[in-house]
Order: structure tokens, then sequence, then C-alpha cells
């Protein structure tokens, strides 16, 4: 690859000591360097290398296109070998000592999976063939990401097509399951993952360096972190120190570092390379710079003295995550592209608890009824509804009534539960409403009533009124309460007559119904959103009832995380995440919108209960979102919460 320092005959003299982007360097930096030493290979055509720590010690892995994948140490003796025909790989060292691998083969089109370890009986190092995943275009960049107790692996082709794979160990086979796809446009040659920001920096020519979220649940927010205008029209070589995340890459002529942390102030520290050399790889070594020419098929040693710089800490997050938890299971994408499912609800079965049903929104579309298992059962295509809820009933017809809040034609879709376990639409009223938008249930008494918050900041209540022929009912609107700002989750404990709402900005606020409807009483705000505990926008709530005590559960979107507060929302209880289910190929959630859960034994998956929560992001691969069904039982081991049977 050759590499050229472009600057006008202005500057020339300039240029020699400072390089093409006129930064001030001292007399050391400024020099032209020769290696003081240089290892030849022996023409195997190494296309790339990444430094490793294999049980304590430091070796080399190259990539060659004619001996394959080889482990090297410090002074370019071959330790082992993988033969094949390598272009690019990625490394990443394992808490017991060994390094795992990946390998991309462009004769054999595949991305293969290695683990390298020391033997205990004093052999020399062996290399372990672990899987690979096949028929796969040129690849271009490849490099290693660790996210909770997981490795995800980055893959970016010749095309530009990048994919986020996560490493699934196997008793035979490893495999490596696609989570994502990322685009990014041509000429990529190199990527790394600053650990301690989790970010995913690309090296491509034609834009520079560019910075993007490791975390496939959260928004890429990409960012150009270093302009080709800085870095010339040739660059590449792109390693993180594993200590510090400085920033290494060549340039032209120049071998780079960046704090990773100012990286538009320009190189922190560099030196100039004396001959032309084509360095595709390079690594600090204890006060020597390590880069592979691609060109002479050598290692070549600099004298290289940066800068000492302090450990980075990792940045402070918002809110505190005591576990990720996997779901069981997951449903069906909804039909609508983009952000379209929204809330859920459970009905429980009560005579067979394991054919019992989730309800949910797509709020583009209508409203979509699940089992157990995440199958569709029904769809009613009844316009953009948003929010809705459940409550059992007594009726002649039915056991359950359904309400959803409609933004198509502002109003309150009503549908039934029959004895057979079928929904059936009974219809439509419309309100008064500007936007229909959060929606909760309540049952007071022989009353069945709706909460129904309108999007310009106002909950209204609403009373339900069901006839026996279930077709002509009706919906009256009984009470007001004026709130601050945007108001979407609610969920009202009935057996207590507490309204609980979410102000998406300020917190959780609770309602003593009694107290309301004699007319003496206020909202309090019980759960604020405080960047910690929870993170704003405040979104779905749901009870879990036990008895007298129970929890009230927050989608906390801000972090992607779910808080868990006692039943009267008093009192703090922890936090948890959804994680990826790799076993049953379910990815985790972020931005959830709406949430529902239940304390009734489900069968085997779900003795102690079920939390339904939507998906803002549906990985594994990409995919239209959906709801994850999570076992209460998980949840109360992950959190040590009070072991309880009961209804």
């Amino acid at each position: 690859m050759k590499r050229t320092c472009f600057c006008t005959a202005g500057i020339l003299l300039g240029a020699l000591l400072s390089g093409c982007d006129g930064t001030s360097d001292t007399p050391l930096q400024g020099e032209k360097k020769l290696p003081r030493q240089e290892i030849a290979l022996g023409a195997i055509k190494a296309e790339q290398m990444v430094p490793v720590q294999l049980d304590g010690r430091q070796r080399l892995l190259l990539a060659s296109e004619r001996r394959g994948l080889l482990l090297l140490d410090w002074g370019g003796d071959t330790l082992a070998a993988q033969a094949g025909n390598l272009e690019q790989l990625a490394a990443q060292e394992q808490a017991d000592g060994s390094v795992l691998v990946a390998a991309y083969s462009d004769a054999q089109a595949q991305i293969s999976l290695y683990r390298i370890r020391q033997p205990s009986s004093g052999e020399g190092p062996a290399i372990q063939y672990l899987g690979s995943r096949s028929d796969l275009p040129p690849q271009s960049a490849l490099c290693f990401s660790r996210q909770g107790n997981h490795t995800q692996l980055f893959a970016i082709g010749e095309d530009g097509l990048g994919h986020e794979y996560l490493i699934k160990p196997g008793i035979r086979q490893w495999a490596l399951i696609e989570v994502r796809s990322l685009y990014f446009g041509e000429q990529v040659n190199a990527c790394a993952v600053d650990v301690i920001t989790q970010r995913l920096l690309i090296s491509q020519p034609p834009l520079g360096v560019i910075s993007l979220n490791a975390d496939a649940e959260k928004d890429e927010e990409r960012k150009l972190l270093i302009s080709t205008a800085q870095l010339g029209e040739d660059f590449g070589g792109l390693w993180v120190e594993p200590a510090t995340n400085h920033m290494w890459l060549a340039a032209g002529d120049q071998l780079q570092r960046y704090d990773l942390q100012a990286a538009d102030a320009g190189p922190q520290w560099r030196i100039h390379i004396a001959q032309a050399h084509n360095p595709v790889s390079l690594a600090l070594l204890d006060g020597s710079l390590l880069v592979l020419d691609n060109d002479r098929d050598a290692l070549l040693y600099f004298d290289a003295s940066p800068p000492l710089s302090g450990l980075r800490e990792a940045p402070s997050g918002t809110g505190v995550v005591a576990a990720r938890i996997p779901a069981r299971a997951q449903t069906q994408p909804v039909v609508s592209a983009g952000d379209a499912a929204d809330d859920p609800a459970i009905w429980v079965n009560p005579e067979a608890p394991e054919n019992s049903l989730i309800f949910g929104t797509d709020k583009k579309r209508g409203l979509n009824v699940y089992d157990l298992s995440g199958r569709l059962v029904q769809h009613f295509a009844v316009g953009r509804v948003n929010n809705v809820d459940i409550r059992p009933i007594t009726h002649p017809r039915y056991r359950a009534l359904a309400a959803a809040s409609n933004r198509t034609t502002p109003g309150v879709d009503l549908f039934a539960i029959d004895r057979s376990g079928r929904v059936e639409h009974l219809g439509l009223r419309s309100v008064s409403l500007q936007d229909p938008y959060g929606l909760c249930l309540y049952r007071n008494g022989n009353d069945l009533l709706a909460w129904v918050s309108d999007k310009v900041g106002a909950l209204h209540q609403m009373k339900i009124q069901v006839p026996e022929d279930g077709q002509n009912w009706q919906l009256h609107q009984s009470a007001r309460l004026d709130v601050g700002s945007q108001v979407e989750g609610c969920v009202v404990d009935d057996e207590n007559a507490r309204l609980f709402f979410g102000e998406e900005d300020l917190g959780v606020w609770r309602l003593d119904l009694d107290a309301f409807d004699a007319g003496g009483a206020r909202p309090q705000l019980v759960a604020e959103a405080d960047e910690e505990n929870l993170v704003a926008d405040v979104e779905g709530l749901g009870l879990y009832r036990a008895g007298d005590s129970g929890y009230l559960v927050v989608s906390s979107q801000g972090n992607d995380s779910y808080a868990l507060y006692s039943r009267d929302g008093n009192e703090f209880i922890g936090n948890f995440r959804l994680g990826p289910n790799i076993h049953a190929g379910i990815d985790a959630s972020s931005e959830t919108d709406g949430l529902a859960v239940t304390s009734a034994n489900l069968g085997a998956e779900y003795p102690q209960g079920l939390l339904v929560v939507q998906d803002g992001r549906n990985r594994m691969p990409d995919a239209a979102q959906n709801f994850k069904l999570v076992s209460w039982q998980d949840i109360r081991e992950a959190l040590a919460l009070p072991d309880t049977n009961e209804p």
C-alpha cells in the first residue's frame, strides 16, 4: 500500500519538521528515523500483525498469504502455525490466558475462529480450530469487542458492508451469529475498539477515522474523529493501546499517536520514517515501536519514547445496572418498520395459564396478539394504537377486556377475550382529545375505568360500560388530571386505589385515587428521574402483585435498563438490563417503551410470573421491533429478591 504525504512547495521546509498538518514538533519528533532493527520474515507476504499476551508473555500474530496464521516471539521466531492463506485477523486475550483469533481467508471466502493456548505440559503453544462462517465476500477489516460476558466480532467487507457477529461457543463447533449490519462505504482498511468508551474506530482513507458505538443496543452516534484533511490521502494500520487507549496510525511517512479524548487536536506524538516503507500494522512495546512492513516482508523496530500518560478511567455512565438477564422468548417482529412496536399487556388464562396471551401494539398499524411462544395468533388493523391494557371482567360472554388508545381516529378501541380465548374487536369510541397517547385500566368495584393521557399534557379518566351483547359499549369521561409535561406510561394498583404515571422527563408520580375522587389529592413524585437509578425518558410502568406486597417496574429508557421499586413506589430496589440469550438466538433489549408484568404461574418457563418488554432495536439479525419475554424467576435470582409463589 503506497503512502504519500502531499505538501505545497511553500511549506516544504515546515513539512520536513512537522508533517503536512502544520502542527509543531520538537526536534526529536521531527527528525527522520531509521529502524534500529529489521527482522526479515522470509517472503511470507504478511498482511497484518496483532500483538498479544499469551499466558503473560508478549507474542505476535501474523496473517500471511503464504503461511496462514503465525505466532511469533518478538524476535521473529515462529512458535506455532496454522497453514492457510490469510488477509485479515483479529485477536482477543481471554481470562484463562489463551487468545481467541478470527482470521479471514479470501481463497476460502470464510472467517475462521481459533484458540491459542500454552499447554501445561511445557510444549509449544497450540492452535485449535473452533469454527467458521463461510460464503463471505472479501473482507478488509476485523476487530473484536467484549460486551458484558459476550464477545463480538466486527467484520467489514471491501464493499463497505460491515457485520457484527456474536461469538457463540459450542462443544463441537463455535458459531458467528449475525447481530446487525453496518454500512461504511468502500476503502475501509482497519478497525479497532476503544474498550474504555466502547467505541468502534474505523480507518477509511476517503473520509478519515470514524467513531461509532460498538454496542448494538445503542444509537450509532457516528462521528468523524480525524479527517482526511489532517491525515493525508494514505493512512491505516490503526491500533489502540490496551492500557491507555491511545490510538496509533501510519499516515504517509509518519507513525502517529493520538489521544482519543482529544483526537481533533492532532497527533499527540509522532516520528517520521526516513526511508520508503509500507507500514500496515504497528504496536508499541517497552519503548519500541514495532512495525510490520508489507513491502519488505519485515518487522521494523523504531526507538520511540512517547510521553507517558496515566490510565484512562471509563466515563461515568448514567444509572446503576445490577445485572444482565436473558429473555426466555421473543415475539415475531411487527410488520411495520422503524419505531413501531410500543406497549404490551398480558392476559392470564385462568383455566389454562400456559395458554395465556400477550397483546402488543404496532403503533403504525394496529394490535397484535401472541401466544407465550411469541407466535402471532391474531392481528387487528385498526390504526395507530399506542398503549394497551387488560382487566378481567364478569360477563356472560367475555372473560376480559382490553382497551387501546388510538391516534388515527382519536379514541379508544375495545377488544374482548371470549370464553374460548379468542379476541374480538368491539369497535372504537371517539374522545375529545387532541392526541390519545398513554392508557391504563382500573377496576373500582364493579366499575371499569380507563386513564388516557393526551400528548399535550393531561390525564383523563373515562368510564367503560359493556352491555351483555358487547356491541353498543359506552365511554364517558368522568375526571381530568392536569400534569406539567408529556405522560405515556401508567398503571393502576386496583387493590390499593393508586395510579402511577410517568412524566417522561421528571419521574414517576403516584395518585391516591380515593382521595382524588373525594376532591382532596394531588400526585406525589415518588421516583425521580435522578440520572442514576432512573434515567429519562421514563416510559413503561407495570405492577408485579404478590399478595399484599409486590414491585413497581419502570422502563428507564435513558440507560436501556429497568428500575425496580417497592409496590408503593417509595423504595428503590435495583436495576437490571436484558442481555442476549445466545443459545436461543435472542438479542438484548434497548430503548424500551412499554412493558407489562404478571406474578401468575404461566408454566415451566414462567413459574413465578412473566415480564414482557418492548425492544426498540431488534437484533440477531436486524429486524423490525418486537417484544421480549422474561421469566420473573430469573429477575428474582439476579436481584436476590425474596422468593414468593403467591398469585
